[in-house]
């Protein structure tokens, strides 16, 4: 096997090191190279990366925005590549990791295997965000799933990406983000399997400032309006428009019923609210551009 782990990240040199470091533990058990895209015009990475003992190719790709790294990471992929492994630049990975997704892709005869991402909270992070569920994802046991996938934890076999003809993430997900959404979205349409690895976790500290309610709410709703844009693939604007109301009818009473009774903000009732309001803007091309940024030639 020939694998390569993938990594865009944009002024997180301090982050970018945890991760590497981590990496470094893994790399003495299941050999693999790097690729790590900077998309930071004054490359800010770059001693960081240079300073590892890793394998890495590095490379600074300009043009603002996540879609462009992810694409820049898949353009200097190896011919002999045979799986692509991607990560975010805030997490870290445990020793065993790697041979995790590896062994359940072989086990279960899948062509994406993901894991967790276990959200790290620092000690005053406000108690009705963690009690709530919020910045936490949901578990499930090991096996085939119907999960979408996510480049925060996840690999990907190189054939599966070229039976679907050389697959790229759409830049009109650049600043919404989404893209790895609308990604793994269509290599399952055409036929890719998926299955989830419990053991393949890994970890994220969460920033202090996105412990806020605008934030928390913020980021629901941006990540329904990309559901909301799949879901336009395959029904029309009306209807999308009517299950956002409906959703959000359910869930305000839902929501206010949880108050009164003293249980507080829970995302198991607040997703109905922010689902709808996500799939609305979908509907009406009312996106959150949460990952905006000037032009390169702006700078």
């Amino acid at each position: 096997m020939k694998i390569v782990v993938t990594v865009a990240t944009y002024k997180r040199p301090a982050l970018l090191k945890e991760l590497l470091d981590s990496l470094a533990v893994v790399h003495r058990e299941t050999s693999f190279t790097m690729i790590v895209i900077d998309n930071d015009p004054q490359g800010s990475a770059a001693e960081i990366t240079a300073a590892s003992d890793l394998p890495i190719t590095y490379a600074v790709e300009a043009t603002p925005g996540i879609v462009a790294a992810r694409n820049a990471a898949l353009d200097l992929l190896p011919e002999a590549t045979t799986h692509v492994v991607f990560v975010d630049d805030d997490e870290t990975v445990p020793s065993g990791w790697l041979s995790s997704l590896l062994e359940v892709g072989s086990r279960y005869g899948v062509d994406i295997v993901c894991g967790p991402v276990d959200s790290v909270f620092p000690e005053a992070s406000p108690r009705w965000i963690v009690e709530g569920g919020y910045i936490q994802r949901s578990e499930e046991p090991e096996g085939v799933t119907s999960r979408l996938p996510a480049t925060n934890n996840t690999i990907v076999a190189m054939d599966v990406i070229t039976r679907a003809g050389g697959l790229r993430f759409d830049e009109s997900f650049s600043q919404t983000g989404g893209s790895d959404s609308h990604f793994f979205t269509r290599l399952i349409a055409q036929g890719a399997t998926v299955a989830w690895a419990p053991s393949a976790r890994v970890s994220e500290v969460v920033p202090l400032d996105r412990l806020t309610f605008r934030w928390v709410m913020r980021r629901y709703i941006r990540v329904n309006n990309v559901s909301g844009r799949l879901l336009l693939q395959t029904i029309s604007r009306p209807r999308l428009a009517a299950k956002a109301v409906l959703s959000i009818a359910y869930g305000v009473p839902k929501t206010a019923f949880a108050l009164i009774r003293g249980k507080g903000l829970r995302l198991v009732d607040t997703r109905y609210i922010t689902r709808g309001i996500g799939w609305w803007g979908a509907a009406f091309g009312n996106l959150v551009q949460e990952y905006a940024r000037p032009s390169a030639g702006a700078r």
